[in-house]
């Protein structure tokens, strides 16, 4: 791929400028990464303190100028919307917003619209940019370095684009007393004051959303010839985070490398998923930010297992600095993700045997994969906040393979197949739900089951085990029903709007029996619903059976969590989220 031509962001930065009635800026200073960027904007917003007042006036009054924000649509300011004249004039204003500001992260669309939809799924999002807990890196990062060695060779280095950029913004009989200015600003101890970083970051204005600056075009009737959009779609392949001075355009480039999984989540097996050429880099495992070392070369199964909450939460500290996530969540919060994420690293069947997990059966062959032997194992609730068990696969077809299982399995062979391993073909749906879906009553008489509600749950999720999900109802309260997996039963799990879920049962019939039995508050069954349970053709659960019920599901938890695709973070589980309304 050609490298992004700067020159003609550097035109098109100066188009936007003059779109929006700032003049055009004297200088354009460009630096690797947004770290970089920060430490110049920074300099620029203050340097000026270090020109004496009295001896260089209008030195200090000209840089005070040229580094002024231009804070209108700024990322920091978070003020309302500035008016569009597309919004304005397109009928589909009411269900469409063109960002005001420029931001990948205060974007406003509506994913219903099939043109969003449709230019999403063909140009994508900036990955690097829209994951806010690896785009706002260099924020915590200047806060509170990890690596203070790399904050101070990139401020180094930001410096010394400071002074080779700058000069065509000050009048040469100014430049000596600002370039000492300069180096005096390059030699002092990394500022810590808060305070003056959140004026760089009111400042900061975020990567530009290629996909929707695209859209917002093709309903304009084309790219216009000048003016502000065209601006933006010219300086999208060049410009990454970024700063509009008075007279000064501070900006940081795109990354130098990029690595996403096939979901488009930021992830790399061996390195840094994203690198900026001056070294500034982010490890993700699956979408999430993650310690290097736990990406290469690796956490052991010892690590995995032995170390506290605490010593994880320390070392995710250590690297990412005191004003990062890991410093401000609770250990509890932090190290279950870490430890899912180094197993993934490490592979389920090389942790089960370094780790070493207990085995509880086996092995045994498989009779469907000649050469195969299966072993269970049990999977301890740190790892996955739930007690589980693992079906690991040697030799055959599948060698190395594994599968997580019931908490309660005991038989290798009958737990491998539970939901539907090596299936040729997806599961027919139960005849149970084919009579819900065609019947209003039956959909009328259970609260809290709602066929006609859309079968899309509020967020992208997938099952951590890699079992297919099958969406087929949804709750009033924004919740999903799902099947899982294409087994002999296909348990059902129920995913509430606020991140948590619940296994209702090991399949439809149960689950519904469970529905039909719980009491609204969701403690023990004191209230069934007859009613429904009489057309359903069902049972009521007694009290034993209801608390059998909720063991059975409970151990079923663990091997059924549900993952938030877009961060990889792991759903709680709550026994009592879903309730009749």
């Amino acid at each position: 791929m050609a490298a992004p031509d700067r020159g003609d962001a550097e035109r098109a930065i100066a188009e936007l400028y003059e779109a929006r009635g700032w003049g055009r800026p004297e200088a354009v200073v460009w630096l690797d990464s947004p770290l970089a960027g920060a430490i110049a904007a920074r300099t620029l917003l203050y340097g000026h303190e270090h020109l004496d007042p009295a001896r260089h006036p209008e030195a200090r009054a000209r840089w005070v100028h040229a580094a002024t924000p231009r804070l209108e649509g700024a990322y920091g300011t978070f003020g309302g919307p500035e008016p569009s004249s597309f919004e304005e004039d397109e009928p589909l204003a009411a269900r469409w917003r063109v960002p005001a500001v420029d931001s990948a992260h205060k974007l406003s669309y509506d994913l219903d619209d099939p043109d969003v939809r449709a230019v999403l799924g063909r140009v994508g999002e900036p990955a690097w940019a829209v994951s806010t807990a690896v785009a706002h890196r260099f924020k915590e990062e200047a806060l509170s370095p990890g690596d203070p060695g790399r904050f101070a060779a990139v401020a180094a280095r930001a410096h010394e684009r400071l002074l080779r950029d700058l000069r065509p913004a000050f009048p040469a009989a100014h430049w000596d007393a600002v370039s000492a200015a300069l180096r005096s600003c390059a030699a002092e101890p990394r500022p810590d004051d808060w305070k003056r970083w959140r004026r760089v970051w009111e400042a900061v204005r975020a990567p530009d959303h290629h996909a929707l600056l695209i859209l917002a075009a093709a309903r304009r009737g084309g790219v216009p010839a000048t003016g502000d959009l065209s601006a933006r779609l010219r300086m999208v392949p060049a410009v990454g985070w970024w700063w509009a001075l008075g007279g000064i355009a501070v900006v940081a480039a795109p990354p130098a490398e990029v690595h996403t999984d096939q979901l488009g989540r930021l992830h790399r097996e061996d390195g840094p998923a994203v690198r900026y050429a001056d070294g500034f880099a982010h490890h993700c495992w699956g979408g999430g930010l993650v310690p290097a070392g736990l990406v290469d070369p690796g956490w052991s199964a010892e690590d995995v297992v032995r170390a506290s909450d605490e010593e994880l939460r320390g070392r995710a500290v250590r690297e990412f600095g005191a004003a990062s996530y890991a410093a401000a969540l609770p250990a509890d919060r932090i190290a279950p993700d870490l430890r899912r994420r180094a197993v993934d690293r490490l592979g389920w069947a090389r942790f089960a045997a370094e780790a070493p997990l207990a085995r509880v059966a086996g092995p045994v062959p498989d009779p469907g994969d000649p050469g195969c032997a299966l072993t269970l194992h049990d999977v301890p609730a740190v790892l996955l906040g739930r007690d589980a068990r693992v079906v690991v696969r040697s030799g055959g077809a599948w060698d190395g393979a594994a599968i997580l299982v019931p908490a309660d399995a005991a038989d290798p062979l009958e737990a491998a197949g539970w939901l539907g391993f090596g299936a040729p073909e997806p599961a027919p749906l139960p005849e149970l739900l084919t009579r819900v879906w065609e019947s209003e009553e039956l959909q009328d008489l259970l609260a809290g089951l709602d066929c006609a509600l859309p079968h899309e749950h509020v967020e992208a999720v997938h099952l951590y085990c890699g079992a297919p999900l099958y969406a087929f109802a949804g709750h009033g309260t924004g919740g999903t029903y799902f099947l899982c997996g294409d087994g002999p039963r296909r348990p059902v799990l129920y995913a509430d709007s606020e991140g948590g879920y619940q296994v209702l049962g090991r399949d439809l019939e149960e689950a519904l029996r469970f529905m039909v039995s719980a009491d609204p508050d969701g403690r023990d069954p004191e209230e069934a619903d007859d009613e429904a349970a009489e057309a359903f053709g069902l049972r009521p659960l007694s009290p034993d059976e209801y608390r059998a019920h909720r063991r059975g599901a409970e151990a079923m938890a663990g091997a059924l969590a549900l993952v938030m695709a877009d961060e990889n973070t792991v759903y709680e589980y709550r026994p009592t989220t879903w309730f009749r309304c």
